[in-house]
């Protein structure tokens, strides 16, 4: 029954990605949807803020902190409107960014890499080549969401909205699914005679890792 639960939790957030990706290139390809995509932009990252406002420990000063800048992002929603594209763009390019920093941080000297850690969640003690090759999975995962982050930013700048919004809305996350399975391949090859874990297994690992932050 848990692990129904999960994958109908995992089946619903895909769900809402897509809608929401489905409605931002809309709104980019439709002229006239100003509103609609200075909505796209907004309502995500003011949804995420009230959720951790709500929770945190300072939410007596976070909330109407949150009610304030709510509140002058409506009073300027007008001329933000006319520029939407630009909300859209600093979303896409933010989160890949924060992503990369998420693995990269965990790579400095006396950390444990992002990636390790998952394998330690599957696997409990690791080999000594498993260690090495989750680190080097850290780094690629790192350089992969950089990457991301600017082939959207020179699409942004150099090519058309249409063309920018198909790559950030459309190709970006399927490229996250190439790469997981790309990273499996390259570990059923590197890794031959070592335990070996299912996407199944990383996510558990993710989610167990959420849960103990």
């Amino acid at each position: 029954m848990d692990r129904l639960t999960g994958i109908v939790r995992a089946a619903a957030g895909v769900a809402a990605v897509v809608a929401y990706q489905v409605g931002a290139h809309y709104a980019v390809a439709t002229p006239g949807m100003h509103g609609f995509g200075l909505a796209m932009a907004l309502v995500p990252p003011l949804a995420i803020a009230l959720v951790a406002a709500a929770r945190a420990a300072q939410r007596a000063w976070l909330l109407p902190l949150w009610c304030v800048v709510s509140g002058a992002l409506w009073m300027l929603h007008e001329p933000l409107s006319r520029h939407f594209e630009w909300g859209l763009y600093l979303e896409h390019a933010s989160f890949n960014l924060m992503m990369a920093y998420a693995f990269g941080r965990t790579l400095s000297a006396g950390r444990e890499p992002l990636c390790t850690r998952f394998a330690a969640i599957v696997h409990g003690t690791l080999t000594p080549r498993i260690a090495r090759y989750s680190r080097q999975v850290t780094v690629a995962w790192m350089l992969f969401f950089l990457a991301t982050a600017a082939v959207s930013t020179l699409l942004f700048a150099a090519a058309s909205i249409i063309t920018w919004s198909t790559f950030a809305n459309y190709v970006s996350l399927p490229l996250v699914g190439v790469m997981f399975a790309a990273e499996y391949l390259c570990r059923c090859l590197v890794l031959r005679g070592e335990p070996r874990s299912s996407l199944f297994d990383a996510v558990r690992a993710y989610r167990h890792h959420r849960q103990s932050r």
